[in-house]
C-alpha cells in the first residue's frame, strides 16, 4: 500500500484513539477516583440483572460493601450464570445484550465461554487505545508502515451457543472499537479473510505469502513469541517459492539484504516493534524471536486475557512499563502473602509485593479471579506498574494452551479404562528441553501398553481447544510417554527437596514446577499421535 495513504490512515486512527489516551492520563493521575467511578458505573448499569438482584447491586454504595456482598469467583463459580446467557436468556449478567462469546481454556473446565458486550469492548479499548497511541507517538519509525495482527482462530469452525449467539472473533482487530477496526484493517499486512481458511497448512501458507509480500511491515502483534517464530520458519523452509511470487525488484532487494542480515531483516527492513508475551513461561521463547528479528524492539504485552485487561505497555526510552489499565475494568488485587485479607485497590499496592488480580467487567464477570500472579514494581503517576509472574492455579501454560489438572486427571483415567490397566504412578509435566511438549511419566506398564496409553492421553488432551490449537499450529509437539521406576518415591523426594513439607505433599497429575526429566532420569520413549490430534 502507498506509504502516503498509510500515513493518512494512521493520522486518522490517532485522532480516534486520542480521547482514550486522555481518559487514561486522567485516570492515572486520579486512580482512586477513576476506579470508584468504574465500580459505580457497573453497579448502576447492571443492578436489574439476575446477578445484580441476587447480590443487591442497587444498595451497594462503597467498595467495602461491594467486597462484603459480592463473592470472589473463578470460572466454575460464574459458569451457571454464563450458561443461562449462552442459552439466550437476557439480562442474566448484564443489562446490555451479549454480542458474542469467546472461547478460552479454563482453570478446571477444558473450555470456558466469556461473554462480550459493547461495554466490555469499550473497556478493552480503554487499554488498547492508549497503547496504540503511545506506540505510534513513541516510535516514529512506524509511520507509513503496515501491521500484522495474529489471526488467533485460524482453522476454527464457526460456532454458536445453544441460544444462537456467535462464538469467537474472526481476528484480533475485533477487540477494538468499530472506528479503530476500520482504520486498523486498512493497515493490515495479512487480511482478515485468511482466517476463513479452514485447513491449517493452507492458512499458514496464505499467511506466509502475505507476510513475504509486506515490504513495509512495521509492527507485529502476536501472543506467544513462538507463534511468529514458527511462521518465520515456514517462510524459510519455502523461501524460494515465496520469493518467486514477488516482483523482480522486491525479490532482488530481499536476496541482496540476505547477504548481510537475517531473513527477518531482509524481508522487513522497516520492522520496528514486535508486541508479544515476554514474561513468565513465555520469556523462554523471546530470545529465539529476538535473534530472528534483531532490528525490532520486543515489547511485552502486559497482562491481557480473554476475560479482560489488567495491564498494558507504554514505551519509555529503552524499556517498557506495563501499567495497570485503571481506565477500563474495576480492578482488585489479592495479596498473595496475605490471601485472607481484604483485596487491595490499584492505588493501594505496595512495590515489591505479589498479587492475584481480580477483575469486574462490563461483560458480566464480577470479582473474577484470573488465576494469574503479578508483582508491583513501582508506580506511573498513581497507577501501579505490574510484572506478570505466571499462573497460580496450577495451570500449565507453555504457549497459551492452559492445560489444567482436571483435564489431565480425566485423560489419565479414561486412558487407563480404555487400556484395562491401572498405572501405579503417572505425572504429566512439560519437557525441560527441546521443542515445547508434555511428557507422561508412567509406571506400571511399558512397551505397547504404555504407547497405547500415551496415544489415548494425547487424544483426550486435544479435546481442549487451547491444547488442540497449539498442537495444530506446531507450537507444541506430541505428548511423549516415558517409563519410570520408583516414580512416587522420586516425586516425594523431589517435592521435599524443593522445600515442601513431607506431610503437605499431595499426589499430582500435572506439575510444571520442576525439571521432572532430571528427577526421573529415564530414557524417553517416543510415539507418533494419531492424525486426528492435529
Amino acid at each position: 500500500m502507498n506509504g502516503i495513504i498509510i500515513r493518512a490512515i494512521q493520522a486518522a486512527h490517532a485522532r480516534v484513539v486520542r480521547p482514550a489516551w486522555r481518559r487514561f492520563e486522567h485516570a492515572i493521575r486520579n486512580c482512586e477516583t477513576a476506579q470508584h467511578a468504574r465500580l459505580r458505573g457497573l453497579l448502576r448499569a447492571n443492578a436489574a440483572t439476575a446477578y445484580g438482584r441476587a447480590h443487591r447491586f442497587e444498595s451497594i454504595s462503597s467498595v467495602r460493601e461491594w467486597q462484603d456482598r459480592v463473592p470472589l469467583v473463578d470460572y466454575d463459580g460464574i459458569a451457571p450464570w454464563i450458561e443461562r446467557a449462552a442459552a439466550g436468556e437476557p439480562h442474566v449478567l448484564t443489562a446490555a445484550p451479549v454480542r458474542r462469546f469467546e472461547r478460552t481454556s479454563g482453570s478446571t473446565a477444558p473450555n470456558k465461554l466469556v461473554p462480550y458486550t459493547t461495554a466490555l469492548l469499550y473497556e478493552f479499548a480503554a487499554a488498547t487505545g492508549p497503547w496504540l497511541y503511545d506506540l505510534h507517538t513513541s516510535c516514529p519509525g512506524l509511520r507509513g508502515t503496515t501491521t500484522y495482527w495474529s489471526i488467533s482462530p485460524a482453522a476454527r469452525q464457526p460456532e454458536r451457543t445453544t441460544g444462537g449467539i456467535a462464538i469467537g472473533f474472526t481476528d484480533d482487530t475485533e477487540y477494538f472499537s468499530a472506528p479503530e477496526r476500520f482504520a486498523l484493517r486498512r493497515m493490515l499486512a495479512v487480511p482478515p479473510a485468511v482466517a476463513r481458511v479452514r485447513e491449517m497448512d493452507g492458512w499458514a501458507d496464505a499467511t506466509a505469502r502475505h507476510l513475504v509480500a509486506a515490504e513495509d511491515l512495521g509492527l507485529i502483534s502476536v501472543w506467544h513469541p513462538s507463534f511468529f517464530t514458527l511462521l518465520l520458519q515456514r517462510i524459510e523452509d519455502r523461501l524460494d517459492a515465496c520469493l518467486d511470487a514477488l516482483s523482480p525488484r522486491r525479490r532482488a532487494a530481499v536476496r541482496q539484504r540476505l547477504q548481510s542480515g537475517t531473513l527477518g531483516e531482509a524481508l522487513w527492513p522497516r520492522l520496528a516493534v514486535v508486541s508479544c508475551w515476554a514474561d513468565a513461561a513465555a520469556a523462554r521463547a523471546v530470545p529465539s524471536l529476538a535473534r530472528a528479528l534483531p532490528h525490532a524492539r520486543i515489547q511485552p504485552k502486559g497482562l491481557l486475557a480473554t476475560e479482560g485487561v489488567v495491564s498494558f505497555p507504554l514505551m519509555r526510552e529503552d524499556t517498557s512499563l506495563c501499567v495497570a489499565a485503571v481506565a477500563g475494568h474495576f480492578l482488585e488485587f489479592v495479596d498473595l502473602d496475605r490471601p485472607a485479607a481484604r483485596p487491595r485497590l490499584a492505588h493501594e499496592l505496595e512495590p515489591g509485593a505479589s498479587y492475584a488480580p481480580v477483575v469486574s467487567t462490563g461483560g458480566g464477570l464480577y470479582r473474577y479471579r484470573l488465576g494469574d500472579a503479578v508483582s508491583c514494581t513501582g508506580f506511573h503517576d498513581q497507577a501501579p506498574v505490574l510484572r506478570f509472574d505466571g499462573r497460580i492455579d496450577h495451570v500449565s501454560d507453555l504457549v497459551g494452551e492452559k492445560l489444567n489438572p482436571h483435564l489431565v486427571a480425566s485423560a489419565l483415567r479414561d486412558a487407563e479404562q480404555a487400556a484395562g490397566v491401572k498405572l501405579t504412578f503417572a505425572l504429566v509435566a512439560p519437557a525441560a528441553e527441546g521443542i515445547p511438549r508434555y511428557c507422561l511419566y508412567a509406571e506400571g506398564v511399558d512397551g505397547a501398553a504404555l504407547e497405547a496409553i500415551g496415544h489415548a492421553v494425547e487424544e483426550r488432551l486435544c479435546a481442549s481447544h487451547g491444547y488442540r490449537y497449539a498442537r495444530a499450529l506446531g507450537q507444541l509437539a506430541a505428548l511423549r510417554a516415558v517409563p519410570v521406576h520408583d516414580g512416587a518415591a522420586r516425586y516425594l523426594r523431589a517435592r521435599a527437596a524443593a522445600g515442601q513439607r513431607a506431610g503437605d505433599i499431595k499426589p499430582a497429575d500435572l506439575d510444571n514446577r520442576l525439571d521432572w526429566s532430571a528427577v526421573f532420569g529415564e530414557a524417553e520413549t517416543r510415539f507418533v499421535p494419531a492424525e486426528a490430534t492435529t
